[in-house]
């Protein structure tokens, strides 16, 4: 087993359980669907965070280059998947018994943390880019992606404006499905 192979288990673990975490969360919002309004702001900036989520595990790839013999290139290497989990648990509310939840006042009450959690996620995931042999040459590609979604969260931090948090949600999640089908997946943003 390689060094890579032993730490990208490692790191699929801890993957794995962010996912999970924000799959069951939908899947209790799902069995309390009779007490749960205004669900559309929640489920699209869930959906981005999946979206997110797998690019940066596809991200993964590209490491497989780098000889991990450092424990300092590890922790940044493992700081974002661990940051995913605790996104995962921002986004996802506590449902307890019987009780009514409008979903986007959860979101509202829940936006900074999970904007500036965001934000840090995406900043942790581009650091360990330049461990990659080819960052010298790749930078300026690979800062694009992430500069455009950063910005766009970034200034949902400072609003409550529905409207805007809802085009926000549509257009970063058009530009990911966008870049879906037409760019390879690059270090780990994956764009």
């Amino acid at each position: 087993m390689s060094k890579f192979e032993f730490i990208m288990m490692f790191v699929s673990v801890v993957v794995a359980f962010a996912m999970s975490e924000l799959l069951m969360g939908w899947g209790r919002l799902i069995r309390a669907r009779e007490r749960v309004r205004h669900p559309f702001l929640l489920g699209g900036w869930s959906i981005w965070l999946l979206m997110i989520m797998t690019y940066h595990y596809l991200g993964f790839w590209e490491y497989q280059v780098y000889d991990f013999t450092r424990v300092g290139p590890m922790l940044l290497f493992m700081a974002a998947p661990i940051m995913m989990v605790l996104l995962t648990f921002v986004v996802t509310p506590d449902l307890r018994h019987f009780q009514e939840i409008d979903l986007e006042e959860h979101f509202f009450s829940a936006k900074n943390w999970f904007f500036a959690m965001a934000v840090v996620f995406l900043l942790l995931s581009r650091a360990s880019d330049p461990l990659l042999p080819d960052y010298d040459e790749t930078w300026e590609s690979r800062l694009w992606g992430a500069v455009i979604i950063i910005a766009s969260i970034a200034v949902l931090l400072f609003t409550n404006n529905r409207r805007l948090h809802y085009a926000f949600m549509i257009g970063n999640l058009l530009f990911l499905g966008y870049i879906s089908f037409s760019l390879p997946v690059r270090g780990l943003t994956g764009f």
